[in-house]
Protein backbone atom coordinates (compact mmCIF):
# COMPACT_ATOMS: atom_id res chain seq x y z
CA UNK A 1 0.00 0.00 0.00
CA UNK A 2 2.88 2.34 -0.65
CA UNK A 3 0.88 4.35 -3.18
CA UNK A 4 -2.27 4.66 -1.10
CA UNK A 5 -1.30 8.16 0.10
CA UNK A 6 -0.99 9.43 -3.45
CA UNK A 7 -4.31 7.85 -4.39
CA UNK A 8 -6.26 9.53 -1.60
CA UNK A 9 -4.52 12.87 -2.17
CA UNK A 10 -5.26 12.71 -5.90
CA UNK A 11 -8.93 11.88 -5.24
CA UNK A 12 -9.24 14.78 -2.78
CA UNK A 13 -7.63 17.27 -5.15
CA UNK A 14 -9.80 16.08 -8.02
CA UNK A 15 -12.99 16.40 -5.97
CA UNK A 16 -12.10 19.87 -4.67
CA UNK A 17 -11.29 20.97 -8.24
CA UNK A 18 -14.68 19.76 -9.49
CA UNK A 19 -16.48 21.58 -6.67
CA UNK A 20 -14.53 24.78 -7.32
CA UNK A 21 -15.25 24.74 -11.05
CA UNK A 22 -18.93 24.04 -10.44
CA UNK A 23 -19.30 26.85 -7.91
CA UNK A 24 -17.40 29.26 -10.14
CA UNK A 25 -19.63 28.40 -13.10
CA UNK A 26 -22.99 28.59 -11.35
CA UNK A 27 -22.25 31.78 -9.37
CA UNK A 28 -20.49 33.73 -12.09
CA UNK A 29 -23.54 35.76 -13.08
CA UNK A 30 -25.07 36.58 -9.70
CA UNK A 31 -22.01 36.59 -7.43
CA UNK A 32 -20.14 39.58 -8.83
CA UNK A 33 -20.49 41.89 -5.83
CA UNK A 34 -18.79 44.92 -7.35
CA UNK A 35 -20.94 44.95 -10.49
CA UNK A 36 -24.11 44.46 -8.47
CA UNK A 37 -23.10 47.23 -6.11
CA UNK A 38 -22.50 49.59 -9.02
CA UNK A 39 -25.92 48.82 -10.45
CA UNK A 40 -27.67 49.16 -7.09
CA UNK A 41 -26.03 52.52 -6.52
CA UNK A 42 -27.06 53.63 -10.01
CA UNK A 43 -30.66 52.59 -9.41
CA UNK A 44 -30.64 54.51 -6.16
CA UNK A 45 -29.46 57.63 -7.98
CA UNK A 46 -26.01 57.64 -6.39
CA UNK A 47 -22.79 58.46 -8.16
CA UNK A 48 -20.61 55.37 -8.11
CA UNK A 49 -18.72 55.75 -11.34
CA UNK A 50 -15.25 55.89 -9.77
CA UNK A 51 -13.53 52.60 -10.38
CA UNK A 52 -10.19 51.65 -8.90
CA UNK A 53 -7.91 48.89 -10.00
CA UNK A 54 -7.29 46.33 -7.34
CA UNK A 55 -4.23 44.14 -7.14
CA UNK A 56 -4.35 40.39 -7.45
CA UNK A 57 -3.78 39.97 -3.72
CA UNK A 58 -6.69 42.32 -2.92
CA UNK A 59 -8.98 40.39 -5.27
CA UNK A 60 -7.93 37.11 -3.68
CA UNK A 61 -8.49 38.47 -0.17
CA UNK A 62 -11.89 39.84 -1.17
CA UNK A 63 -12.85 36.51 -2.70
CA UNK A 64 -11.76 34.68 0.45
CA UNK A 65 -13.69 37.15 2.60
CA UNK A 66 -16.85 36.68 0.52
CA UNK A 67 -16.50 32.91 0.70
CA UNK A 68 -16.03 33.02 4.48
CA UNK A 69 -19.11 35.23 4.75
CA UNK A 70 -21.09 32.72 2.66
CA UNK A 71 -19.92 29.81 4.81
CA UNK A 72 -20.78 31.74 7.97
CA UNK A 73 -24.29 32.45 6.70
CA UNK A 74 -24.80 28.74 6.03
CA UNK A 75 -23.35 27.28 9.23
CA UNK A 76 -24.14 29.96 11.81
CA UNK A 77 -27.72 29.63 13.07
CA UNK A 78 -29.67 30.96 16.03
CA UNK A 79 -30.09 27.62 17.77
CA UNK A 80 -27.04 26.23 19.57
CA UNK A 81 -28.23 22.68 18.91
CA UNK A 82 -28.43 23.28 15.16
CA UNK A 83 -24.99 24.90 15.19
CA UNK A 84 -23.43 21.92 16.97
CA UNK A 85 -25.20 19.51 14.62
CA UNK A 86 -24.02 21.32 11.51
CA UNK A 87 -20.42 21.36 12.71
CA UNK A 88 -20.26 17.79 14.01
CA UNK A 89 -22.18 15.85 11.33
CA UNK A 90 -19.19 15.70 8.91
CA UNK A 91 -16.93 14.63 11.78
CA UNK A 92 -19.39 11.82 12.57
CA UNK A 93 -19.29 10.66 8.96
CA UNK A 94 -15.48 10.63 9.02
CA UNK A 95 -15.51 8.70 12.31
CA UNK A 96 -17.90 6.07 10.92
CA UNK A 97 -15.78 5.72 7.79
CA UNK A 98 -12.67 5.31 9.93
CA UNK A 99 -14.34 2.61 12.06
CA UNK A 100 -15.35 0.71 8.91
CA UNK A 101 -11.83 1.05 7.56
CA UNK A 102 -10.20 -0.26 10.74
CA UNK A 103 -12.55 -3.24 10.98
CA UNK A 104 -12.66 -4.30 7.32
CA UNK A 105 -10.13 -2.64 4.97
CA UNK A 106 -7.14 -1.65 7.13
CA UNK A 107 -6.14 1.28 4.93
CA UNK A 108 -3.72 3.83 6.44
CA UNK A 109 -5.74 6.06 8.75
CA UNK A 110 -3.88 9.32 8.18
CA UNK A 111 -4.55 9.76 4.43
CA UNK A 112 -8.20 8.83 4.95
CA UNK A 113 -8.58 11.47 7.65
CA UNK A 114 -6.73 14.12 5.65
CA UNK A 115 -8.75 13.51 2.51
CA UNK A 116 -12.17 12.56 3.83
CA UNK A 117 -12.50 15.40 6.37
CA UNK A 118 -12.41 18.32 3.87
CA UNK A 119 -14.45 16.34 1.35
CA UNK A 120 -17.16 15.62 3.94
CA UNK A 121 -17.31 19.28 4.98
CA UNK A 122 -17.56 20.42 1.34
CA UNK A 123 -20.37 17.96 0.65
CA UNK A 124 -22.16 18.97 3.85
CA UNK A 125 -21.77 22.64 2.96
CA UNK A 126 -23.29 22.05 -0.49
CA UNK A 127 -26.19 20.15 1.10
CA UNK A 128 -26.84 22.95 3.60
CA UNK A 129 -26.51 25.55 0.85
CA UNK A 130 -29.09 23.80 -1.30
CA UNK A 131 -31.40 23.38 1.70
CA UNK A 132 -31.04 27.06 2.58
CA UNK A 133 -31.90 28.03 -1.00
CA UNK A 134 -35.07 25.89 -0.97
CA UNK A 135 -36.19 27.35 2.36
CA UNK A 136 -35.55 30.84 1.01
CA UNK A 137 -37.61 30.20 -2.14
CA UNK A 138 -40.59 29.05 -0.09
CA UNK A 139 -40.35 31.90 2.43
CA UNK A 140 -39.68 34.52 -0.24
CA UNK A 141 -42.67 33.51 -2.34
CA UNK A 142 -44.85 33.68 0.77
CA UNK A 143 -43.40 37.06 1.75
CA UNK A 144 -44.00 38.57 -1.70
CA UNK A 145 -47.61 37.41 -1.57
CA UNK A 146 -48.07 38.81 1.95
CA UNK A 147 -46.41 42.17 1.20
CA UNK A 148 -48.30 42.57 -2.06
CA UNK A 149 -51.58 41.88 -0.29
CA UNK A 150 -50.79 44.38 2.45
CA UNK A 151 -49.89 47.06 -0.12
CA UNK A 152 -53.14 46.38 -1.98
CA UNK A 153 -55.06 47.01 1.24
CA UNK A 154 -53.47 50.43 1.68
CA UNK A 155 -50.40 49.72 3.80
CA UNK A 156 -47.05 51.24 2.89
CA UNK A 157 -44.14 49.07 1.87
CA UNK A 158 -42.34 49.44 5.21
CA UNK A 159 -45.54 48.67 7.11
CA UNK A 160 -46.09 45.59 4.94
CA UNK A 161 -42.56 44.32 5.60
CA UNK A 162 -42.95 45.00 9.30
CA UNK A 163 -46.26 43.12 9.39
CA UNK A 164 -44.67 40.12 7.71
CA UNK A 165 -41.71 40.15 10.11
CA UNK A 166 -44.03 40.24 13.13
CA UNK A 167 -46.36 37.49 11.89
CA UNK A 168 -43.62 35.04 10.88
CA UNK A 169 -40.64 33.51 12.62
CA UNK A 170 -38.36 32.45 9.77
CA UNK A 171 -34.94 33.80 8.78
CA UNK A 172 -36.32 36.01 6.03
CA UNK A 173 -38.78 37.62 8.46
CA UNK A 174 -35.88 38.45 10.77
CA UNK A 175 -34.01 39.95 7.84
CA UNK A 176 -37.03 42.08 6.94
CA UNK A 177 -37.24 43.20 10.55
CA UNK A 178 -33.62 44.39 10.38
CA UNK A 179 -34.33 46.21 7.10
CA UNK A 180 -37.38 48.05 8.41
CA UNK A 181 -35.62 49.00 11.62
CA UNK A 182 -32.60 50.41 9.76
CA UNK A 183 -34.79 52.30 7.28
CA UNK A 184 -36.85 53.78 10.11
CA UNK A 185 -33.61 54.95 11.72
CA UNK A 186 -32.76 56.82 8.52
CA UNK A 187 -30.07 54.62 6.96
CA UNK A 188 -29.53 54.87 3.22
CA UNK A 189 -31.82 52.40 1.42
CA UNK A 190 -29.15 51.28 -1.05
CA UNK A 191 -26.74 50.44 1.78
CA UNK A 192 -29.42 48.62 3.74
CA UNK A 193 -30.56 46.51 0.81
CA UNK A 194 -27.00 45.85 -0.33
CA UNK A 195 -26.13 44.49 3.12
CA UNK A 196 -29.27 42.38 3.04
CA UNK A 197 -28.42 41.01 -0.40
CA UNK A 198 -25.08 39.77 0.97
CA UNK A 199 -27.05 37.49 3.29
CA UNK A 200 -29.24 36.18 0.46
CA UNK A 201 -27.21 36.38 -2.77
CA UNK A 202 -29.96 34.95 -4.96
CA UNK A 203 -31.24 36.34 -8.24
CA UNK A 204 -34.86 36.42 -7.03
CA UNK A 205 -33.93 38.56 -4.04
CA UNK A 206 -31.78 40.79 -6.23
CA UNK A 207 -34.73 41.49 -8.56
CA UNK A 208 -36.82 42.30 -5.49
CA UNK A 209 -34.21 44.79 -4.29
CA UNK A 210 -34.00 46.38 -7.75
CA UNK A 211 -37.78 46.86 -7.81
CA UNK A 212 -37.77 48.48 -4.37
CA UNK A 213 -34.89 50.85 -5.16
CA UNK A 214 -36.47 51.85 -8.44
CA UNK A 215 -39.71 52.61 -6.61
CA UNK A 216 -37.89 54.65 -3.97
CA UNK A 217 -35.87 56.56 -6.56
CA UNK A 218 -38.41 57.26 -9.29
CA UNK A 219 -41.76 56.08 -7.96
CA UNK A 220 -44.05 53.64 -9.70
CA UNK A 221 -46.67 51.04 -9.06
CA UNK A 222 -44.92 48.76 -6.63
CA UNK A 223 -47.93 46.48 -6.28
CA UNK A 224 -47.90 45.63 -9.98
CA UNK A 225 -44.16 45.05 -9.98
CA UNK A 226 -44.38 42.71 -7.00
CA UNK A 227 -47.30 40.92 -8.63
CA UNK A 228 -45.26 40.30 -11.77
CA UNK A 229 -42.33 39.14 -9.65
CA UNK A 230 -44.60 36.73 -7.78
CA UNK A 231 -45.91 35.25 -11.05
CA UNK A 232 -42.37 35.00 -12.36
CA UNK A 233 -41.25 33.11 -9.24
CA UNK A 234 -44.14 30.67 -9.60
CA UNK A 235 -43.32 30.16 -13.28
CA UNK A 236 -39.61 29.59 -12.56
CA UNK A 237 -40.42 27.09 -9.82
CA UNK A 238 -42.70 25.13 -12.12
CA UNK A 239 -40.10 25.18 -14.91
CA UNK A 240 -37.35 24.01 -12.55
CA UNK A 241 -39.46 21.11 -11.31
CA UNK A 242 -40.24 20.14 -14.88
CA UNK A 243 -36.54 20.27 -15.79
CA UNK A 244 -35.60 18.11 -12.81
CA UNK A 245 -38.29 15.61 -13.75
CA UNK A 246 -37.11 15.38 -17.36
CA UNK A 247 -33.45 14.95 -16.37
CA UNK A 248 -33.94 12.76 -13.29
CA UNK A 249 -33.39 9.50 -15.17
CA UNK A 250 -30.15 10.69 -16.74
CA UNK A 251 -28.80 12.11 -13.49
CA UNK A 252 -29.63 8.97 -11.54
CA UNK A 253 -28.13 6.75 -14.24
CA UNK A 254 -24.87 8.73 -14.17
CA UNK A 255 -24.65 8.47 -10.37
CA UNK A 256 -25.31 4.72 -10.38
CA UNK A 257 -22.82 4.15 -13.20
CA UNK A 258 -20.13 6.12 -11.35
CA UNK A 259 -20.78 4.25 -8.08
CA UNK A 260 -20.74 0.72 -9.54
CA UNK A 261 -16.90 0.41 -9.82
CA UNK A 262 -16.38 1.51 -6.21
CA UNK A 263 -19.16 -0.74 -4.91
CA UNK A 264 -17.63 -3.67 -6.80
CA UNK A 265 -14.22 -2.81 -5.32
CA UNK A 266 -15.68 -2.92 -1.81
CA UNK A 267 -17.48 -6.17 -2.61
CA UNK A 268 -14.21 -7.64 -3.87
CA UNK A 269 -12.80 -7.34 -0.34
CA UNK A 270 -15.32 -9.91 0.88
CA UNK A 271 -15.51 -12.10 -2.24
CA UNK A 272 -11.82 -12.40 -3.08
CA UNK A 273 -9.46 -10.77 -0.62
CA UNK A 274 -6.39 -11.91 -2.59
CA UNK A 275 -7.50 -9.98 -5.65
CA UNK A 276 -8.36 -6.99 -3.47
CA UNK A 277 -4.86 -6.97 -1.98
CA UNK A 278 -3.40 -7.44 -5.46
CA UNK A 279 -5.07 -4.23 -6.65
CA UNK A 280 -3.72 -2.15 -3.75
CA UNK A 281 -0.38 -3.83 -2.97
CA UNK A 282 1.00 -5.05 -6.28
CA UNK A 283 2.37 -2.46 -8.77
CA UNK A 284 0.57 -4.22 -11.61
CA UNK A 285 -2.65 -4.14 -9.63
CA UNK A 286 -2.18 -0.42 -9.02
CA UNK A 287 -2.55 0.09 -12.77
CA UNK A 288 -6.11 -1.23 -12.54
CA UNK A 289 -6.81 1.11 -9.63
CA UNK A 290 -5.41 4.09 -11.52
CA UNK A 291 -7.51 3.15 -14.53
CA UNK A 292 -10.61 2.95 -12.32
CA UNK A 293 -10.05 6.38 -10.79
CA UNK A 294 -9.08 7.95 -14.11
CA UNK A 295 -12.02 6.56 -16.08
CA UNK A 296 -14.58 7.46 -13.43
CA UNK A 297 -13.09 10.93 -13.02
CA UNK A 298 -12.99 11.56 -16.75
CA UNK A 299 -16.58 10.34 -17.08
CA UNK A 300 -17.69 12.66 -14.28
CA UNK A 301 -16.07 15.62 -16.04
CA UNK A 302 -17.78 14.72 -19.31
CA UNK A 303 -21.16 14.48 -17.60
CA UNK A 304 -20.59 17.82 -15.84
CA UNK A 305 -19.70 19.38 -19.18
CA UNK A 306 -22.79 17.97 -20.88
CA UNK A 307 -25.07 19.08 -18.02
CA UNK A 308 -23.37 22.44 -17.36
CA UNK A 309 -26.48 24.43 -18.38
CA UNK A 310 -28.96 22.25 -16.49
Amino acid sequence: MKNIYLIFIAMSVFFVLMVFLRIKKTRHIFSSGTDRKNLLMTLAGKEYSVTRKESLIQNILKSISNQIESIKNVFIVDSLYDLIKRVTVPLGVVLIAQIINVNFFNFPSLPILLSLTPVSYILWYKILLKKRKKIFEVDFTESISSINGAISSGRTFLQAMEDYSKNNNNSLAKEFSVITRRLNFGDNPEVVFLDSWKHYPYKEYYFFIVAILLNINSGGRLREVLGKLQRSLASNTAMEKKMLTLTSEMRMASKITGAIPFLFLVLLKFISEDNFNFIFDDPKGNILLYYLLGSVGFGALVIKFLMRKI
